[in-house]
């Protein structure tokens, strides 16, 4: 009896062969990111975090590699070190290219920088608060270390109408949870705003309450820094860099 052949439809081939390439690919996917984790521990090997030989040049290559293959981690770390200049010349567009490819990668820390690229146009990128505010968004609610940070970034946009139409009350929402995230920022924000009854109404006690909540831990010669801090909704506040 000659056996029964089926002609199936040309998209379930392309489904299996598909399925085959990925198959195949595995292995090669498995190697590439054995060999970034092992780059990016020989950075850390020589920057000092895990052996004696500080060597930041070859500290770098190191890192490159890693995130060349797609190394999360490595991404961030090498976006701040063009960010801040470390070790290497500050280079904005590069600090842009790393931290949006970590943002690929759900590298939380570098989709917050993202949204302060996108807010101040930085190294090639556009200005658009619009999109800011998507990447404030996106690391706002969960456990993301950088969470605090975007909550005042969202209340900043809200109360100035920056990417959003303008809405005090929402603004305020977001400020009072960053204020009991711990962010020393958005507690003298929220103290100003009771002071000056500011989207909520004036309340002297609960100004003193998050005034002095917001300069605890704050050295006595870092006062003038802290204050420096609060500029008030629509103008855009100082980097907050997180390691």
């Amino acid at each position: 009896m000659t056996p029964r052949r089926f002609n199936f439809h040309p998209w379930v081939q392309g489904l299996g062969l598909a399925a085959t390439l990925c198959w195949a690919a595995a292995p090669a996917l498995a190697a590439d990111l054995a060999s970034a984790e092992r780059e990016y521990q020989q950075s850390k090997l020589f920057n000092g975090s895990s052996g004696n030989t500080i060597d930041m040049a070859r500290s770098r290559a190191h890192l490159l590699h890693a995130a060349q293959r797609g190394h999360g981690p490595a991404q961030v770390e090498l976006g701040f070190i063009y960010l801040n200049g470390t070790g290497t010349p500050k280079d904005l567009a590069q600090a842009f290219k790393w931290f949006d490819a970590a943002a690929g990668n759900d590298m939380e820390l570098a989709q917050c920088m993202l949204g302060d690229f996108y807010r101040d146009g930085l190294g090639g990128a556009p200005q658009d608060p619009a999109a800011a505010l998507r990447w404030y968004r996106k690391t706002a609610d969960g456990n993301a270390r950088c969470a605090s940070k975007s909550q005042y970034e969202l209340y900043a946009s809200y109360a100035a109408g920056l990417g959003v139409k303008k809405d005090m009350r929402t603004a305020i929402e977001w400020l009072r949870r960053s204020a009991n995230a711990g962010n020393p920022q958005a507690q003298r924000a929220l103290g100003l705003a009771y002071q000056r009854g500011q989207g909520v109404g004036a309340n002297p006690a609960l100004a003193k309450q998050w005034l002095l909540k917001s300069r605890e831990g704050v050295a006595p010669h870092e006062d003038h820094e802290h204050d420096d801090q609060e500029k008030g909704p629509g103008k855009a506040p100082g980097h907050v860099h997180m390691h």
